[in-house]
């Protein structure tokens, strides 16, 4: 199964086009020779007009000349799916999401019209399992006989921006630009002694050891089983770079661990050292793939798109999957005013008109989040477990994270398919709550109450948890914690005492959950897809579709680019500083500050 098969129904458009043009055109003959000219003549114009009309943006646009070059270029953030809608376009947002460059990459692999392939990497803000499945893609149609030139030409690159960029055959860089080999890391804000500073007082709860969500506020350095955890996960994300680059350049692996730890390297030691091929731009390219007639050739991605689309829909399928799309942190009731967010009520409706729809064979959900909500995460489980128990399968893709409630949404699927360097596992619970009764007094502001019960006002910011209540909440956790690892152990087939020893809070690189299994395979959203067809028994031969749910439109496209508008200027400072999309920033400021049980994975900042 390809991603190409995302694409819309064109072909069954184009016969309905057709028929209605055709029978516009022959309605105007008959009123023509019936005596009414104008009429007729309008009717016949307007039948030929949407015929053009259709032909010029549709069927034209979907050609392409032979020997053709697809450019591609990766700049500022990547988003799993972006939408489409006029406020986009009008704002100038074209920038590819990761499921464009599937499409487009799945499809170029057997494409007889196209030659090469450019990939321009300049300023690219790309998770690392994102980054390690494109390289793999640019691997795949590299070794299918295209020619894939990678350009970096931003001021500098990163190790996930060469880690994209060393899947092309050739790298060019261009002569002013730094690599930054510097190895990868990871760890986070800790606030505990600012927020005294301020007058803010945070009492947290987390269950267990290696949960590090809430030591951001209740400690001022990495516990040590937090930083066992992340040593552990950096070291599996160093050795799936360095195994990745080493195959591409065809390095020692010694050699490239070396290079890819050296630190700020030029373009010339760049060259030197093998882990480019030449400096260059990208006329140099362009003059050299296409000298003669570049404008027709070179064909950018959003027009490549239309071709897929329209080649890869050529006859009519009866079997669907259906593809939902988890992203963002875990919510539960109302949502922020913007950014990116899995509400569970709406990702739960999702898969429950999936399993009604006859039509659709299995499921597969995309989960990109670092959880948050319990309750949220808990209304996905359920659903999730519903497909299961009426026999149509579901299978769980991961992307950059999947921690904590994104865990909790996919343990009871049928298969988890994960990148070698996602984030995942973090099967715990924290509760964090805040009081600024020291802020209060200092500026002068009291605050009292009238209530029934000691603890009416305990949600107050004035004043901080007794210790009964802390004692009553940590009863809570613990209850929560339990009924986390025992749905572990029952999704994944595990002994209460083996789901345990891999839960505690710990984060896992996609490839020790493989081994811990709490994921079955590596792969991306293909390999999902795939795993998804097998368990639906859908022949291999037989055409089939993949349609995500629900579906968007218009509408669905402006609320999606409405709510990113929304994120302020503050909101992107937050999110530069902890290490996080922005987009994901004003559903986690809801969570932290609406307090309450969570099941939120550590923010690690490379």
């Amino acid at each position: 199964m390809k991603l190409a098969d995302l694409a819309p129904r064109y072909h069954r458009r184009t016969t309905r086009v057709g028929l209605v043009a055709s029978a516009m055109v022959l309605l105007g003959v008959a009123i023509l020779a019936a005596g009414a000219t104008r009429s007729g003549i309008v009717l016949m114009l307007l039948g030929c007009i949407v015929a053009a009309i259709y032909y010029a943006l549709v069927l034209r646009a979907a050609r392409i000349p032979l020997n053709s070059v697809l450019i591609i270029r990766l700049a500022g953030a990547m988003r799993e799916v972006a939408s489409r809608s006029p406020i986009d376009m009008v704002r100038g947002r074209r920038a590819p999401s990761l499921d464009d460059i599937r499409r487009a990459l799945e499809f170029a692999v057997t494409d007889p019209r196209l030659e090469a392939i450019i990939v321009e990497i300049a300023g690219a803000e790309i998770g690392m399992a994102a980054a390690e499945e494109i390289h793999s893609m640019l691997a795949a149609v590299n070794g299918a006989g295209k020619r894939v030139i990678a350009l970096i030409a931003g001021d500098q690159a990163g190790l996930r921006e060469y880690l994209v960029a060393s899947g092309a055959g050739e790298i060019v860089i261009n002569p002013d630009t730094t690599l930054l080999m510097v190895g990868v890391s990871a760890g986070g804000l800790f606030l505990r002694d600012g927020l005294e500073k301020a007058g803010i007082g945070a009492q947290t709860i987390q269950r267990k050891e290696y949960k590090g969500a809430a030591e951001m506020f209740s400690r001022d350095s990495m516990s040590p089983a937090v930083r066992e955890s992340l040593d552990a996960l950096i070291g599996d994300w160093q050795e799936v770079l360095t195994a990745a680059v080493a195959t591409q350049r065809r390095l020692p692996v010694d050699r490239t661990a070396e290079l890819l730890t050296r630190g700020f390297t030029g373009a010339k030691l760049a060259c030197k050292d093998s882990l480019v091929d030449r400096t260059g731009y990208f006329e140099d390219l362009r003059a050299e793939l296409a000298p003669e007639d570049a404008d027709r050739r070179m064909v950018p991605l959003g027009r490549y798109l239309r071709r897929v689309a329209y080649e890869t829909s050529r006859y009519r399928r009866r079997d669907r999957i259906a593809l939902i799309h988890a992203l963002g942190p875990v919510i539960a009731g109302e949502p922020p005013a913007g950014g990116e967010f899995l509400s569970g009520e709406v990702a739960a409706r999702a898969i429950r008109s999936a399993i009604e729809d006859s039509r659709v064979r299995a499921i597969v959900m995309r989960v990109n989040s670092p959880g948050g909500s319990a309750v949220g995460s808990d209304l996905v489980w359920r659903a999730v477990r519903e497909a299961r128990a009426k026999s149509k399968p579901l299978v769980v893709s991961m992307g950059d994270v999947a921690a904590s409630g994104g865990y909790y949404v996919a343990m009871g699927a049928d298969a988890i398919v994960a990148q070698a360097s996602t984030v995942t596992g973090s099967i715990g619970v924290v509760y964090a709550k805040f009081n600024a009764a020291a802020l209060l007094g200092r500026v002068g502001v009291a605050m009292d109450f009238v209530k029934r019960g000691d603890s009416a006002d305990a949600l107050s910011v004035a004043r901080p948890f007794s210790a009964a209540e802390m004692a009553q909440l940590e009863g809570v956790i613990d209850e929560v914690y339990g009924n986390f690892t025992a749905k572990v152990a029952d999704g994944r087939g595990l002994a209460p005492e083996a789901a345990e020893a891999v839960a505690r809070g710990r984060v896992w690189s996609g490839r020790a959950a493989r081994e811990n299994k709490l994921v079955d395979e590596l792969g991306g959203l293909a390999a999902a897809i795939e795993i998804a067809r097998r368990r639906a028994n859908i022949p291999p031969g037989r055409a089939h579709e993949v349609v995500v749910f629900p579906g968007g439109g218009m509408l669905s496209g402006m609320r999606s680019a409405l709510n990113a508008s929304t994120v302020s200027v503050d909101q992107e400072l937050i999110g530069l500083a902890i290490g996080v999309p922005v987009r994901w920033v004003p559903a986690l400021i809801r969570l932290m500050t609406r307090g309450g049980v969570m099941m939120l994975s550590a923010l690690i900042s490379p």
